[in-house]
């Protein structure tokens, strides 16, 4: 028998089909305040829907998404590999201090450093590419620091046991063992990258792009396209998302244990 007590109690436990039920409620209910909002800042589903197929027509929205992505993965890719090498150069004391000044340089801002990005870039594209890669990689040294320092003394004296050499405990403890969460990381800072994707769209608008797009559309009061832009950027970060977490599972089957 379904126990829907379950869904207000404090650490309650559900069953598929009450839990299931519940969710359905709360779309519906969520979608009928929506379709009888009156109000001029929120846009209908159907007017909304209207704009996303006027964009995609019109203003080539797809081609303008898929340059979009095209950016955040190659920055992605970038960023990652300058952020692993870093956060596995800390296992040496004399690269701690490096790391832990890029850690710190999270707190700056893209518009600030635009100018000097601009002077040492050589076109629009080079430009957004390299504003992302900081974007991501002062996040991403950030969290792979942290994992890197979860490896606990006595995995890495299991490892000596066994008569490893530093540079072998290195590679079986600290990247091989965390490799998992290698993964995490990457989800984590891919959504801080593509909710970057717009603001360094707007900085250079060279090449387009679902930024630019998103921009035009808010400078002229389009709030239906700006509904419709948001919706399939929203969309696509969260297939990305479930992409990387299928990649993880497909890598690191093991990260789904339960012990």
């Amino acid at each position: 028998m379904t126990n829907y007590t379950e869904l207000i109690k404090p650490n309650g436990r559900p069953d598929r089909s009450s839990y299931g039920v519940m969710v359905l409620a709360q779309v519906v209910i969520a979608a009928i305040i929506w379709f009888l909002s009156q109000s001029p800042l929120l846009p209908t589903p159907v007017e909304i829907l209207r704009a996303m197929g006027r964009l995609v027509q019109n203003d080539n929205l797809i081609q303008e998404l898929w340059t979009s992505m095209a950016l955040s993965l190659q920055a992605m890719l970038i960023a990652t590999v300058i952020s692993l090498l870093i956060a596995y150069a800390t296992v040496i004391p004399f690269f701690r201090p490096l790391a832990f000044l890029i850690t710190k340089f999270r707190f700056l801002t893209l518009v600030g450093l635009s100018f000097v990005f601009t002077l040492m870039t050589h076109s629009g594209h080079s430009l957004k590419v390299s504003l992302l890669v900081f974007g991501i990689t002062v996040f991403f040294v950030t969290n792979m620091v942290g994992v890197v320092q979860s490896v606990t003394r006595n995995e890495l004296n299991h490892a000596r046991t066994l008569r490893m050499s530093e540079w072998q405990v290195v590679w079986e403890v600290v990247i091989l063992g965390k490799f998992d969460q290698v993964f995490d990381v990457i989800r984590q800072n891919f959504a801080i990258a593509w909710a970057l994707l717009t603001l360094v769209e707007g900085i250079s608008r060279a090449e387009g792009g679902v930024g630019t797009m998103l921009l035009n559309q808010n400078k002229h009061f389009h709030i239906d396209a700006v509904f419709a832009i948001q919706i399939v950027i929203l969309l696509v970060g969260i297939a990305l998302d479930y992409g990387i977490g299928f990649l993880k599972k497909l890598f690191c089957p093991y990260a789904t244990l339960t012990h």
